[in-house]
This record gives C-alpha cells, sequence and structure tokens, in this order.
C-alpha cells in the first residue's frame, strides 16, 4: 500500500474552506442577477415618465457578504422625485446597505440568542466577518414592526413589569460617599391567592460592574424569562432618576415607561 504523502486538511476546515468560497461565487453570481433584472427594467420602463440619470454603484451586506454593484438611477416626472426601479421591483431600499435576509437573520438571532452581543458573534461565524454590530442588531430589532392589536385568540407576546429603584447604602470609611445599588423587580401581572394578591413569577435583578443597566438587564430578561424582544413588551415603573429613564431610549416603542404613584402625588402636592 502506498503511502501518502500529502497532507489533508480537516473535514471541517474544508468544509469552512468550501463555504468561504461558495459564498464567494453566490456574491458575484448576485451581483450579475441584479444588474441583468436592472437591465431589463431599464428596457421595458415607461420612457416618457422615468428619465434614466446615471448608473450608481451600491454595496450591501449580504449572507454571501458584500455585494457590490451598478444600478440605473432615474427621475420619475410623474412623482417629481427620483428613484432606483430595482429597489422598488425586489423590495429593499439599497441605501441601507443590509439585504432583506441578512437583516431578518440578525433579528430572529437576537431573540434566539441570550444577548445582542452573542447575536453579533453567530452572526459573524455564519457570514464569515464581522457584518454587523450588536448595537446595529438592536437598533433591527427596535425598529421592526410591532402590532399591539391582534385579536385576544391570536395575541402573542407577554407584558413584563418592571419596578425600578436606587438604594443608597452607606459605606464605611471617612468622607466615603454612599452607594446607589440599582436594582429592579420584574413580575408578568398578578393573581388572587385566597383574599390576597400576589405577582406572578417574580424575580429581582441588581445590576453589578460595568456596562450599561439596560443593555444588561435586557440580557438577564433573556436569560430568566426567555424575553422576545420583538413580542414581549415592558411597562417600567420608577421615579425620575437619569439611569431609570433611560429605558426610554433604550427600548423605543417596546417600552412604556411611567412614573411611580409616589413621586407622582409628590410632584402633585408640590403644585398644590
Amino acid at each position: 500500500m502506498k503511502h501518502l504523502t500529502t497532507e489533508w486538511p480537516l473535514l471541517k476546515e474544508l468544509e469552512e474552506q468550501l463555504v468561504r468560497t461558495l459564498q464567494k461565487v453566490f456574491a458575484v453570481l448576485l451581483a450579475a442577477l441584479l444588474e441583468e433584472i436592472d437591465q431589463q427594467l431599464a428596457e421595458a420602463r415607461d420612457k416618457r415618465r422615468y428619465q434614466l440619470k446615471d448608473k450608481r454603484p451600491t454595496t450591501i451586506q449580504t449572507l454571501f457578504g458584500e455585494v457590490t454593484f451598478r444600478r440605473n438611477y432615474y427621475y420619475d416626472r410623474q412623482a417629481g422625485a427620483y428613484t432606483f426601479l430595482l429597489d422598488a421591483e425586489l423590495g429593499f431600499d439599497g441605501a441601507q446597505s443590509i439585504s432583506p435576509c441578512l437583516e431578518e437573520t440578525a433579528v430572529e438571532l437576537a431573540v434566539e440568542c441570550s444577548s445582542y452581543r452573542k447575536a453579533a458573534r453567530t452572526l459573524e461565524s455564519i457570514v464569515g466577518y464581522a457584518v454587523m454590530s450588536h448595537e446595529a442588531i438592536r437598533q433591527l430589532v427596535l425598529e421592526a414592526p410591532v402590532s399591539l392589536h391582534h385579536p385576544v385568540s391570536k395575541r402573542h407576546g407577554r407584558v413584563l413589569f418592571v419596578e425600578a429603584d436606587g438604594l443608597f447604602i452607606s459605606r464605611q470609611g471617612k468622607g466615603k460617599r454612599a452607594k446607589e445599588e440599582k436594582i429592579l423587580a420584574v413580575h408578568e401581572g398578578w393573581k388572587r391567592n385566597g383574599s390576597q394578591l400576589e405577582l406572578v413569577n417574580r424575580r429581582h435583578y441588581l445590576h453589578e460592574g460595568a456596562g450599561d443597566v439596560w443593555e444588561r438587564f435586557e440580557e438577564w430578561l433573556m436569560n430568566e424569562y426567555a424575553y422576545d424582544p420583538c413580542r414581549d413588551l415592558l411597562i417600567i415603573n420608577g421615579d425620575a432618576a437619569s439611569w431609570i429613564t433611560a429605558c426610554r431610549e433604550y427600548f423605543g416603542k417596546r417600552a412604556c415607561f411611567q412614573l411611580d404613584r409616589f413621586h407622582v402625588a409628590r410632584e402633585l402636592r408640590q403644585c398644590l
């Protein structure tokens, strides 16, 4: 039997190399296909309405990696605006530089993974390079459509109630200032237990260490409550401390912040 002197890579390495090679081939094919469709649209367009101005290059991120192609830019005489017929025909916005399939994959990973950072790392392992930051994925989730008016039988998602407060703890030693501990209590509503009402699935989160409070809290929600940022809504109750009201910017339309009753009553008394 002849002994092989050639050293072959492991199957895992062969598979990874082949995937990356195919990605490059598919990227070239996709660019050629998009330009061919754009040319057919140019030939079939209403030339009295759409005036061809020039061809403009664009690069979009896809599951195949970066795809660069040129598409026709028109002036729509009827609408009085400039447009790309290719974008309208295929249902994407070339200015956003992210393909619809990649965007959908990123949002799904954000829901399935325990954090946006993990979703970004997983997406990187799929595509082969750091295609999107964790913050970019979070913004996609915030911008994803949310419907709050499903019929009761078709309603998806839950409402999680959050009580946010800061507890100042004295520190030993002369001149040391009190430290504020950021505490968030979470529950899924109320249920009656005899003559009493009790909170459903109550948990507490204590923010420790560095990092943004709401980013770390959201990761904790994903682990403790299987929180789905595309379906679940948050009702956040607290005072007007800056770190608490920052939840409005972080969660956007996926959370509702309200001033707690104590501080509402205090504000009203001060106005009297």
